[in-house]
């Protein structure tokens, strides 16, 4: 990592707006291009995509088969050594892994695609430990800030954005997991490219931090934020109002709805 773990330990607790961590060439160019070419080249990942007003993106569903080095990846940062360094950098004890890599695995967002304020879930909803970290690797060769999707962090109180972290190739972010670590990349990016992620999320027994309301929740918070869209507003009225399956069920009425207006469209331009 180049500078003591002391160092870094006493970076990451003074981050502000919330513990977090920016690390360049943490891991070899040769692992990650090698991860690059198998998500070019293998026709078989299982995807789980997301076509909203607040997240337009997709990501390798959990559980699924990954190609060797991706899944060699993830391997190491699930091995006990780079989880007690994990805890020593971060002074999270006895963090535990996720080997189903709910949340995490390989993340696109396409041009476009964006991923607008939030906290990440809190609890993994079937093992019921709490999230505490995620890691965080970014895959894009030859980015720049102009392109969209830079990582924002922000305060809750009052909404700020305090740090924005360009994704490029071989830069790690740890981010720490809470009630009050909101993030995201609401800005789209531009058309024509890609932004690639490997992201792994890490826990612990016990309570998670933070003061947000439903913090026990196993699913994504949507944080207030200026400038959002009238759109993306209801959708986070929606979001936060209804169970997660009536969400799932009012989005696949609205895919029908969208689809079927396109194709009236079509046939009147016929």
């Amino acid at each position: 990592m180049g500078a003591p773990v002391e160092q870094l330990r006493a970076r990451y607790l003074a981050a502000r707006p919330f513990p977090h961590l920016v690390i360049d060439q943490l891991f070899p160019a040769e692992w990650l291009h090698a991860i690059l070419e198998e998500y070019r080249t293998c026709d078989d990942l299982t995807w789980k995509s997301y076509d909203t007003a607040l997240q337009k993106k997709k990501g390798t569903a959990p559980d699924s088969d990954l190609p060797p080095v991706m899944r060699a990846y993830f391997d190491f940062l699930q091995s006990a050594p780079f989880l007690r360094l994990l805890s020593e950098v971060t002074g999270i004890a006895n963090l535990l892994p996720d080997p189903s890599l709910y949340g995490g695995g390989l993340h696109v967002v396409s041009g476009g695609g964006h991923f607008d304020l939030h906290v990440d879930f809190q609890k993994h909803p079937t093992t019921g430990l709490c999230n505490r970290l995620v890691v965080i690797t970014y895959l894009n060769e030859g980015w720049e800030a102009a392109y969209g999707g830079n990582l924002e962090l922000w305060a809750m109180k009052p909404s700020v954005r305090q740090v924005e972290i360009v994704p490029c190739f071989g830069r790690t972010v740890l981010m720490s997991q809470s009630a009050i670590a909101a993030h995201g990349h609401p800005s789209p990016i531009r058309a024509g490219m890609e932004r690639k992620s490997v992201i792994a999320y890490f826990y612990t027994g016990g309570k998670s931090g933070g003061t947000l309301a439903r913090s026990s929740r196993s699913t994504t918070v949507y944080v207030r934020r200026p400038g959002r869209t009238l759109s993306a507003r209801l959708q986070v009225l929606l979001h936060d109002a209804l169970p997660s399956p009536g969400v799932r069920a009012l989005q696949k009425i609205r895919h029908v709805v969208r689809n079927r207006w396109k194709s009236a469209m079509a046939r009147q331009s016929q």
